[in-house]
């Protein structure tokens, strides 16, 4: 290769930067353990009443009036709340979900993708992340689920150690790269199989 291409690949290469993201699933055929209920929460289907509060509990990802059509496409949310105040929510989608400008996660019938979990700080550290993600899945199974996706970046520790509790493997690892911190690149799928 001449001199010149080399140095255009590495300079390319150095402005790069990559992160992984990890693919993992979930036999909702197998036992769940949902581990206890809270005594202060109440669990519940969301409506279109709860976007609202949903999306300024963090900053949801989308706008209510996306959230609201991905409810009546067959979305669903499963939020718990105290005095109708909602402090944890998981949201799940059936359908095919566009994660990237490149890439779109493709369902398969019986599978579902948790597209977001949340649960306020004031409740973290109680086992409510576990609770809702285990009544989520034993609600999913009921509904006719036989699996269930999900996807974190490799340096997301806490969310990695939540998905594990409840018995997730990884499916599959993703390199996903921006040129600049700006510009991304198709993810590409990774060789390494390291476990989580």
């Amino acid at each position: 290769m001449p001199p010149f291409r080399e140095s255009i690949r590495r300079i390319a290469r150095n402005l790069k930067t990559c992160e992984e993201w990890l693919e993992l699933v979930r036999d909702l055929e197998a036992p769940i353990r949902p581990g206890q209920a809270p005594a202060d929460l109440d669990l519940r289907w969301a409506g279109k009443q709860d976007l609202f509060a949903i999306n300024l509990l963090q900053g949801f990802v989308k706008e209510t009036d996306f959230m609201e059509e991905s409810l009546r496409k067959g979305d669903r949310c499963l939020l718990l709340e105290k005095d109708g105040k909602i402090f944890a929510f998981a949201w799940v989608t059936f359908r095919d979900f566009k994660l990237a400008l490149w890439y779109t996660l493709k369902l398969e019938c019986g599978w579902s993708y948790l597209v977001y979990i949340f649960v306020h700080p004031a409740y973290g550290r109680r086992g409510i992340a576990s609770y809702l993600l285990g009544s989520l899945m034993l609600a999913l199974r009921e509904m006719g689920c036989r699996r269930m996706i999900s996807g974190v970046y490799s340096n997301w520790e806490a969310s990695i150690g939540l998905h594990r509790k409840m018995g997730f493997q990884i499916h599959r690892r993703l390199a996903q790269c921006k040129i600049m911190k700006i510009l991304p690149t198709p993810p590409q799928e990774a060789d390494d199989e390291r476990g989580v």
